[in-house]
């Protein structure tokens, strides 16, 4: 399918007014017979709450950390999709256009969605305070990243005609149009509280009336003309849907699941409803605050997230469903719970009576525990086998006690910054029921990133319904399922798959051009490809349909996988009869642990081939006007690899003779350490006036190209906040650096 004309609201921070105008601008373009499908980034609850009210279809979200990089797109194409085709897509972002999970360089942000997609961003900023300066902002959004394309203002909380009119003078110079402007208005104020905005599933009414007068008050200040005409400029990008039956691998079960609702319970993502009714699952919806009893028939409980610390006594009041809870739990009825949920199936909430199932103390604080997790599953149970990965994120402030012993459900990563998620790891929720069936922590998954989650569930609901095991259906643990890809059978329908083989594919320094004729024919061929943070997204977004990308990056002091992982994911791969082909940024010998993952696949006895691809350490000095050899001032290179820096015990550098060498010396990933290494080179006696050149994101459209010499180039480096892909060179050559000369992309 193709999608639809489509925009992306989007702000320089939060509190800005996004949410006004997305949920205001959907609610118009509705009122106007448009079919409107609204999507939020990050992971939210809320705001889809709204964004329902505003279309009338269920909000959906995308988040390329809960999700995966590769299901962005067929989510929003699944999004758009569902019930009847909509007209146009409205995206809400999540903090400031920039701002996405920290110390990861700006993953999973609105501009990594927009980027993901292709969608033109509408920038709300709150002008209240200032008036002539906005232009100075909306300038800089409008060309810090040339991958987006920021097509329109709208200003929020306009004073007055003559604020106003001194805005739209000023801004008149960056280019980019003012499409809106929206006068400060209290009545329209939302409340909130602890965790943000009330729920509009507690506010039922009131809340449709707040988002009636969104949609007059954005109709009046916005050119809802000009906005769709914005939105019918995004590029039509054509490829699969997600689709959750395939997800699933074929797997249909027959059990009906309850599904906690109301008040109390609004927490839970569309995609997770759509995995259990493909699984063939019936959802049915209990009321905890005034429902006496599970519905007929329920083979499996789901405990979303909410506010259950705001009905605790409403809750507690209802004593024949907590008994039946807990009897059903004891009696082994799989139970999953996030967040909320935990809190139910604790002894008590503030001192308030809850279900009992789960030996916990639960309990209100001042303290907000918020943020993205990666987490291993520290017990096998319901939902995961032991050391299986997920990730997810937190969003709370109330604490559990344990009042005995009981197994942990996840162990939370550390990260190696402890700017963002936990310093060490910390082990979370609980594993219980008589049989391991309950599964009850703090921990938000959105199932779509993980469908294994679904299926388990499904299957455990319907063997306590019917005393039937199914197997699970085949899926290497950890792997991303294609968004579009065939149904799999059960692994017990078919015989063992021939073993396929693995590719491992230079990708060049940045420019999908730089890939050879080999290189694109074996991607051609490809069932699956495993591809890291270097490649060229641009590939990826060429693939054949069908085929599934798993995203290995290792985000600099961010995401992590393991490169023992890493082997294990193209060895179940290629035994499950997969063509898999490992595309690698630049050289695979060069540029990475290429070496490693060919031994892997040898000692498994997996056929394994290595296409080189174009060494960053030539191409990227090269793509900068440097050439690393010239007739008369050297005819040697030095290829450094300088993540340790000099005295690390690891190192095995021997950066006296790399002095003495006279030789041209290319540095690859030097960013952290290039203090260290200049500093070392000046020790050795390599002369404090060398040139030296740092070149940023070589092979993009976002070069950047840094001259300086040797004993100023890591201050250099420093002031201009060089950052990772990065490749310096020191030597005569580097005096031919062109700082103006462009990548060729």
């Amino acid at each position: 399918m193709t999608l639809p004309p489509r925009v992306l609201v989007a702000a320089p921070a939060s509190g800005q007014g996004k949410t006004t105008v997305a949920t205001g601008l959907m609610a118009a373009l509705r009122q106007r017979g448009l079919v409107v499908s609204g999507h939020k980034v990050g992971p939210d609850y809320i705001d889809p709450g709204y964004h329902a009210l505003a279309t009338g279809r269920r909000g959906r979200n995308l988040d390329p950390f809960l999700q995966g990089e590769q299901r962005v797109l067929p989510l929003l194409r699944h999004g758009v999709t569902v019930g009847a085709p909509a007209d146009i897509a409205v995206v809400e972002g999540v903090m400031g256009l920039l701002d996405g999970a920290v110390g990861r360089a700006g993953f999973a942000s609105t501009a990594h969605v927009a980027r993901l997609t292709r969608t033109p961003v509408l920038l709300v900023v709150d002008v209240s305070g200032t008036s002539r300066s906005i232009a100075a902002l909306v300038h800089g959004f409008a060309t810090f990243d040339p991958q987006l394309t920021v097509a329109g203002i709208i200003l929020n909380k306009v004073g007055s005609a003559t604020h106003e009119a001194e805005i739209r003078e000023a801004v008149a110079v960056t280019g980019v149009p003012v499409l809106g402007v929206l006068r400060r208005d209290p009545a329209l104020d939302t409340p909130s509280r602890h965790l943000g905005l009330v729920p509009a599933a507690e506010r039922a009414a009131a809340a449709r009336r707040t988002v009636d007068a969104l949609a007059g008050h954005v109709a009046a200040g916005v050119d809802l003309d000009a906005v769709v005409a914005v939105a019918r400029r995004a590029p039509a990008l054509p490829g699969p849907a997600w689709e959750p039956a395939a997800e699933l691998g074929g797997l249909t079960v027959d059990a009906t699941v309850a599904v906690a609702a109301g008040p109390a319970f609004t927490f839970r993502y569309a995609e997770t409803d759509d995995l259990l009714a493909a699984a063939g699952v019936r959802l049915a919806p209990v009321d905890p605050l005034r429902d006496p009893a599970l519905p007929a028939g329920a083979a499996g409980l789901y405990l979303g997230g909410g506010f259950p610390e705001m009905y605790a006594a409403d809750l507690a009041g209802n004593a024949p469903l907590r008994r039946a809870v807990a009897s059903a739990a004891a009696a082994g009825l799989p139970v999953v719970a996030e967040c909320a949920g935990l809190l139910y199936l604790a002894r008590d909430l503030d001192g308030a009576p809850m279900t009992g199932v789960l030996p916990l103390h639960a309990r209100m604080t001042d303290r907000l525990v918020l943020g993205y997790r990666e987490a291993r599953a520290a017990t096998a149970g319901l939902l995961a086998d032991a050391e299986e990965p997920v990730t997810g994120h937190e969003f709370h402030r109330t604490r559990v006690e344990p009042l005995a012993e009981s197994a942990p459900a996840w162990r939370f990563q550390p990260r190696p910054s402890a700017a963002h998620g936990t310093p060490a790891p910390t082990l979370d929720g609980v594993v219980g029921g008589p049989t391991g069936q309950v599964h009850a922590s703090y921990l938000h998954v959105h199932w779509a990133g993980h469908p294994r989650l679904a299926a388990r569930f499904a299957l455990a609901a319907h063997r306590h319904a019917t005393g039937v095991a199914v197997p699970l259906p085949r899926r290497s643990a950890g792997t991303p399922a294609p968004a579009a890809a065939p149904a799999v059978a059960p692994a017990a329908a078919a015989g063992p798959p021939a073993t396929g083989r693995v590719t491992l594919v230079g990708a060049g320094p940045g420019d999908a051009g730089l890939v050879t004729r080999r290189g694109l024919q074996r991607l051609a061929e490809a069932d699956v490809v495993v591809a890291d943070r270097l490649v060229p997204h641009a590939l990826l977004r060429e693939l054949p349909p069908g085929v599934r990308v798993v995203d290995v990056s290792k985000v600099p002091r961010g995401a992590f996988v393991p490169q023992e992982r890493i082997n294990e994911i193209l060895v179940e791969e290629a035994r499950a009869g997969h063509h898999v082909v490992r595309l690698k940024g630049g050289d695979s010998y060069v540029f990475g642990r290429g070496m490693e993952e060919v031994l892997a696949c040898r000692a498994a006895g997996v056929p394994v081939e290595v296409v080189p691809g174009i060494s960053s350490a030539v191409a990227v000095p090269e793509l900068a006007g440097v050439p690393v050899t010239h007739r008369g001032l050297t005819q040697g290179f030095t290829v450094v690899s300088a993540h340790l820096p000099p005295g690390d015990p690891g190192s095995t550098v021997d950066w006296a003779g790399v002095a003495r060498a006279g030789t041209t010396v290319v540095l690859l990933m030097a960013v952290q350490t290039l203090p260290e290494v200049a500093a070392a080179l000046l020790a050795h006696g390599m002369d404090p006036a060398t040139p030296a050149v740092s070149i940023e994101n070589g092979g993009t459209p976002q070069q950047r190209i840094l001259p300086a010499r040797l004993d100023g180039i890591a201050a250099v480096a420093a002031s201009h906040g060089l950052r990772p892909p990065a490749v310096t060179v020191v030597g005569a050559v580097a005096a031919f650096a062109d700082a103006a000369r462009p990548a060729t992309v």
